[in-house]
């Protein structure tokens, strides 16, 4: 059976709390308060050496952007047995 994954806007405490004792005891459900502030790689260090990172680690830039206009996100995660099968 799919997992599914509420990721909460930092704006809205509220339905993270909520959505946090609503699906307490669902083991397919998991909810997550989004805590990102933002992008850290903005201005360069104090050391100023030469980045590191060869892309960007976060891959679904489309969430962020939903995350602007809307309160959550709801992911469909792969069951574990798919995960073990491949």
């Amino acid at each position: 059976m799919a997992r599914h994954l509420f990721l909460v806007s930092r704006r809205d405490v509220r339905l993270y709390e909520y959505l946090v004792e609503r699906f307490q005891d669902d083991r397919n459900v998991e909810v997550v308060f989004d805590r990102r502030v933002g992008d850290r790689r903005r201005r360069p260090g104090p050391y100023g050496g030469p980045e590191r990172r060869q892309s960007e680690r976060r891959i679904r830039f489309e969430i962020d952007a939903e995350l602007q206009v809307r309160s959550h996100v709801i992911l469909t995660l792969p069951d574990d047995d798919t995960l073990l099968r491949d």
